[in-house]
Formats: C-alpha cells, structure tokens, sequence
C-alpha cells in the first residue's frame, strides 16, 4: 500500500473552537451564554486562532525536514530553460547598404522583444540587401512532352558540339516553400533529386531591385551587377531548420556513434560565378567556386541553426581569376530551352523572379554515399536568439573571511553557465569556477555553487572550496537571466528590435518565421521532492531497467514520453541475448505530424543519448532508437441499445478502439500505452468494443494486418497480429456496421510500396508549353 504520511494534527480553527465550547458545561456550567458577542467567547476564539497558527508551523515539520534531504541529498530544482528562436532581419531603408550587427555586451548587444519578452542575439549578423529560395531537381514523372527528349537533343548536341549523353533525365525545378503561420511545409531532399544537390537562389529584394534600376536606366543586368558589387566580401547568414523526421525503426543512434556523427558528413558551398571560360557553346558547364564557412551551428546540416558564409571578393574581371568574378561575370546560355541542363541551376519559369537572381549557391554532400540533406525551412538575413538579457557588471560585496559566504545576484533566474564570478585577490581579478556541489572541492580550489533560480552564489568554508578573504572585492562580470515558457511565443512575435549597434539601431525590422521553443519554467519544490526515490534509487546512474526509463523521461530540453527497455538486445541486426548490449526505446510526448505513431526525430534522439552517456557503465553498449510500427485495421458489427444513436455510436467506438491501441499514456489497456510485444487479436478489439456505452452485443470482428518479422519483410495476417518486443500497433482504418443482424465489413489486404530508386542520367528541365 502507498506510504502517505498524515498531518500531525489535521485540526482547524472551528474544530478548536468547538472543542473548546463543548467543555464549558464541563468546568463552568454556570456560563450558558455562548453568542459570539460573549466576553469570554472572544477570549475562547482568540486561543483558538493562537492554536491553529501552532498547529499550521507544526504541520509544515515533515515539509521542512524534506527540503532538507533535498539540499543533504544535493537535488536542486531544475531550473528554468530559456526559449530559442530564429529570426530574420531586414533593413527598413536604403536597401543598397548592408547594415552590420555586432554581438557582444554592452551597447552593441543585438536585443529584440515579443512584446514584453526580451531576446538578444547568440551571433553576429550583416542584414544583407538579398532573398533565399531553395530548388532540388526532382524526376518529372508525368506524361512526356511530345517531342521533348528529342527537341533537347538536337539542341545539346548543337551547342554542346559533341555527342548527346545517352540517357536524358526530364525534371522540374520544385521549390521549398516558405512556413505558413509557423508551420512547416513539407521537406525537400537532396536523396530524391536528379544530380544529389540542393540549390539555392541569391534573389534582390524588390525594393533594392527598384533603386538599383533607377541607378542604372533601367539596365537589369548593370543593377544586378551593383547589387552583387554591395554583396562582395560579406558574411551570408542562413537559418536552416532540418528535416528531422525518422523513416523507421532501422535508424538507430549509438551513445556514443561517431559513425553517424554529422561533422563527418562534410559539405561542399560552391557558388556559380560566369560561364566555362573560352568555351561559349558549353550550356551545360558552370563556373563555380567553393565558399568559405565562417562559423556553422548545425555540423554540416545536421540539426537546426545557422550557417554563415563568406561570399566571393569582388575580381577585375571574369579572365582574371581562375573561378571568375561572380560580381560581374553571368552566364548567359545561347537557348533558353537549356537552362538547368546539366550542371546549370534549375530552370526558374517566372520571369519576374528570374529577372532578380544575383547568382546560385549549390550545396552537397563532398561524399555521395553520406546521408542525404533534408531542409524543411532556408532562409537569409537569420540570427539565432534566446529569451535572455545580458546583465551588466554587479559588484556583490566583499569577503568577510566566514564560511559559506552567499551573495546574490540582481537578476533571478539566472542562466546556468552564463555568470562570470571574479575576485578581487593579491594577484588582480580571478576568475572563479562554478562546481555541482562544494563537497567535491578542495581547500585551495577557487570553486563556487550557484543557485539559477534565487540567483544565490555560495563559497566554501576552506576545507571544500576556498573562503574569500576579508576585504577582497566580489563582482559578476557578466550573466544572462530570463527563461520560462513565457518565450515560447508563436511566429511573427518577435517583431520589435529594443537594441542594436548604433548604425543599426533604427534600420532593422525583424520577424520570425518559426514559433519560439525550448522554454521551460523552474521546477517547484513539490515536483523536486516527488524524485527524492527517484534519485535515490537510481543515484543519476543508469544501471538497472527503471534507472534508463526514468533518466530518458527526464531528459532536459526534450519532452520524452514513454521510455521502454529492451535487455541485451542490438537492433540493428535484431539478436537478444548479447551480453552489455542495452536498447532504449523512446517516444515523444506529441508528435504533431503523425499523432497516431509518435516517432522521435534525430534531435531527441541525440539529447537523450548525450544526457544517458554519463551516466551508463562504461561496460554498456548503449543504442536509442525509435519504436517499430506494425499497420493494421478493424472492422466490427454491434448490436446497439434502444435509444443509441447510429454516428455518435460511430465515433465513440472508433474513439474507444484507437485510445485502447494508442501508444502513449493515458491510454492503452492499463493506462501505459500498449505495451511493446503485446499481440492484436479479434478479442482485445471485441472488449474494448464492449466497454462503449451504447453497445449491447458485438456481432462480429474482423481484423487485417502486417507482420514484420526480424529481418523486416512483411506478412499480410488476419485475426491476430504478432508483435516483436520492438513493435507497437498503429490502427489505419476503423469501419463499424450497426444493426440488429449486421456482419463485418470485409477489409482489403494492406499492401507493400516499392521503394522508388532515382534514375541517374543527364538532367533536362521540363517547362509549361504555352499557345
């Protein structure tokens, strides 16, 4: 039974006093006035409330006495987690000019606000006069033109002077569409592409696009030439948000896999900068030049952040340089029909949009045999915030040369990690280090705890950490504060720049494309004290089955689920019994692209692995790796009860039958989500069909599924689906029939899709004919 500690005394200030009015007969029975406008009623009301503030201070006894194991035991509250976002800048006026924006303290500190929340910038950023889109190649894959292969033929083989390639590949150019009220469009990859590349188009804004051809008499190829003479030599700041998505339960992250670390995967940044050189008739080849990366916060597309890149110096001319001048030099292919043949950029059938484009960067893996990229968002102009302030310079008391010497800072909540403690000592200001916990530390050792969520810095009594002398001088040179899911805003809130460097200042308008995410607020003593047995069971070690589950649920800055174990198992050639060997199966707590089957994406994937790393043995093989799903449908017929309506019947038994399978709490047949390996039979769907209020007799039940067996083929099954310990169903389609003498609606066989290879061939545009 569960241990509930009771109140010490549970009594209150009316049973106190009705207590107390019950003993008058007792011991003065002479007093029968008992009206609260009685003199000695008053002095009785007046002890009672004396006794139930007593009774209040000794109740909160076992409250006090547990936040004293939470500070033996070391458990500090979590604290609170700042939101991040990604925003996009934009010069108000003179679009010619690019507007710097420093990061650093002070003066200079890029700040926004949504509202009432702040952010500051994590980076340096040049708003630059320029657009992004993004293009891949994909197959075209519907009725051929007539005549379209052949036409293209003829012109390659006149143009490019030598014999046509001898397969043509047709394609059109699919863009990457932009985010519609913050929500993301569907991904493009380089995988399903004609030539392995994402290209992405460097575009005038229409405003700067309209002054450079007043500047120039109109001539569009002179303002493209000054806008791109403005660009040379600047930083390019690109936002990307990758597409994160799992394909299935074959990917598995190893803690640690350096096999499948991004920053392995190296990239390839060329930008196109003119025409072959002495060969005019080449359409299909491309001068392109390879583009520094200054700094990149996604490790080669990987993840979420930005890429900043050095666009090209402006040259002398497109002969002087071996790569050419990009500032000057365009190519300009004899026929128009050509365009994207090749290695030339894709075909753009817009010719306002086209008559914009500064030059295209192409970006690919160096390696083909890497993973391919997958973008679901690009944009320029992007910086990366944090709901978070830079506070300035505090200066927090002197040494007293006591023990346990506390000092706190201005600002609560703290970030952890941001402060800058110094001390003043013989040698000039000393930097101080932050410490989990001063017990690890030694006499000497310039070591100091912080506590984020009262801002409170505490030092050590000389036997685990050193004391501040008498006299010494304590300041915080620097910290950030802020966080809370207050910074979870949603897109196009961060809207107002508060600071910037002093020529920006009044130059920048911001947006951003995507909500804000990450914030969390500081956990409160109650849900500290709720992991006292956690902690002490698993000390922050993961050794046993409930010591993973219940690491990986606390996983920070991720929102896990469910968290299931599999014992001595390695997934990726799904054998049991390998000695050291544990898999761990998570879930996230929402997966708004398919709800049905919550599937982590490679970011969850990765946190939980790096927050699970320290803490395992050093002797276990550690693997996290999403569930399997196995597709099935049902189809039952009911008896209704008089007076039941036929569609709200409808509803609630297709509502009761996909809470009964649903992987994730509240649901599932005990309240935990289906579990892992439990089989699907006719009878798990006739009770849960039962338990419906409005069903009198189930009729019938007809169940059709999939089975997936080790070496992942396929089997249709009917009436009873196998699961494996990695596999949890999915329910596709519910069909129920209604009526006194109805039977089942007999369902199809679920089928196989074949995998579709990418032919590899020459790549030739298809365009829109027009009368």
């Amino acid at each position: 039974m569960a241990i509930i500690p009771p109140r010490l005394d549970d009594r209150a200030f009316d049973d106190l006093r009705a207590e107390l009015i019950r003993r008058i007969p007792i011991h003065a029975p002479e007093w029968t006035d008992h009206n609260a406008s009685d003199p000695g009623i008053a002095l009785l009301e007046l002890f009672a409330a004396l006794g139930d503030n007593l009774l209040y201070r000794l109740n909160r006894v076992p409250e006090a006495a547990r936040l004293e194991f939470l500070r033996l035991l070391a458990i500090a509250p979590e604290p609170a987690r700042p939101a991040a976002a990604m925003v996009r800048l934009e010069a108000k006026r003179g679009p010619f000019a690019p507007v710097p924006v420093d990061f650093g303290t002070g003066s200079t500190t890029l700040e926004l606000a949504a509202g009432d929340v702040p952010f500051q910038a994590l980076e340096e950023i040049t708003a630059l006069p320029v657009e992004l889109g993004a293009w891949v190649k994909l197959p075209y894959t519907g009725p051929l033109l007539p005549g379209g292969v052949e036409n293209v033929s003829t012109l390659l083989a006149d143009h490019l002077g030598s014999a046509v390639p001898p397969a043509l590949t047709q394609y059109r150019a699919v863009p990457l569409a932009p985010p519609d009220g913050g929500r993301l469009p569907a991904p493009i990859s380089s995988g399903a592409s004609v030539d392995g590349r994402l290209w992405l188009c460097l575009l005038a804004p229409e405003a700067a696009m309209a002054e450079a051809l007043r500047s120039t008499g109109n001539d569009g190829a002179a303002a493209r030439k000054l806008i791109r003479q403005r660009l040379s030599g600047q930083v390019l700041n690109l936002g990307v948000r990758t597409d994160d998505a799992l394909c299935g339960a074959t990917d598995h992250h190893r803690c640690p896999d350096s096999g499948t670390d991004p920053e392995r995967w190296p990239l390839r940044w060329e930008i196109s900068t003119g025409s072959f050189s002495g060969a005019a008739k080449q359409v299909d080849r491309l001068r392109y030049q390879r583009l520094a990366v200054v700094a990149d916060s996604t490790d080669n597309l990987g993840h979420p952040g930005t890429v900043r890149l050095r666009l090209p110096e402006s040259g002398p001319g497109p002969d002087a340089e071996p790569f050419g001048n990009w500032t000057a030099a365009s190519f300009e292919p004899p026929d128009t029909d050509l365009l994207g043949v090749g290695e030339l950029p894709p075909r753009l059938d817009d010719d306002k949009l086209a008559a914009r484009v500064l030059g295209w960067v192409r970006v690919a893996r160096a390696d083909a045999s890497h993973p391919p990229l997958r973008l679901r968002w690009i944009d320029a102009n992007v910086v990366r915030v944090e709901q978070a302030v830079t506070a300035p310079t505090e200066l927090l008391g002197y040494g007293d040369g006591r023990t346990g010497q506390r000092y706190t800072l201005a600002h609560p909540p703290i970030i952890p990690g941001s402060e800058q403690v110094q001390v003043f000592g013989p040698l000039g200001w000393e930097n101080w280090t932050p410490i989990d916990d001063l017990a690890l530390a030694g006499p000497d050792d310039p070591f100091y705890t912080l506590d984020p969520g009262d801002g409170s810095i505490t030092f050590g009594d000389g036997l685990h950490g050193r004391m501040p002398l008498p006299g010494e001088a304590i300041r915080c040179l620097s910290y950030r504060y802020g966080g809370g899911v207050r910074g979870n805003v949603g897109a196009g809130r961060i809207n107002r720049v508060l600071r910037a460097a002093p020529a920006a200042a009044l130059a920048l308008k911001a947006g951003n494309p995507l909500p804000a995410e990450g914030g969390a607020d500081a956990e409160t003593l109650p849900e500290a004290t709720a992991r006292i047995p956690q902690v002490l069971r698993h000390n922050d070690r993961a050794v046993a089955t409930d010591d993973f589950t219940d690491l990986a649920l606390g996983t920070p800055g991720v929102q896990v689920g469910r968290a299931h174990l599999l014992p001595r198992h390695k997934p990726h050639e799904r054998v049991d019994g390998v000695p050291g060997v544990v898999t761990l199966i998570v879930l996230p707590a929402y997966d708004p692209m398919q709800p049905d089957q919550p599937t982590p994406d490679r970011e969850m994937l990765r946190r939980v692995c790096a927050h699970l790393e320290p803490r395992r043995l050093v002797t276990t093989e550690l693997y996290v790796t999403p569930p399997q799903y196995v597709r099935l449908s049902c189809s039952v017929a009911v008896e209704p009860n008089p007076g039941a309506g036929e569609e709200t019947l409808r509803r609630h038994i297709e509502l009761a039958l996909r809470q009964h399978l649903a992987p994730q709490p509240p649901y599932g047949p005990d309240g935990k989500g289906w579990p892992f390996g439990r089989n699907v039979t006719d009878r798990d769907i006739e009770a849960a069909t039962l338990r419906v209020l409005g069903v009198r007799l189930v009729n019938q039940v007809l169940v059709v599924g999939e089975e997936i067996d080790r070496t992942g083929s396929r089997q249709p099954v009917e009436t009873a689906v196998t699961m494996l310990a990695w596999q949890l169903p999915v329910l596709l389609e519910v069909r129920v029939a209604i009526g006194a003498n109805s039977m089942a609606e007999v369902l199809p066989p679920l089928g196989t899709e074949p995998a579709a290879t990418p032919p590899t061939s020459m790549p030739v545009p298809v365009g829109n004919e027009e009368c």
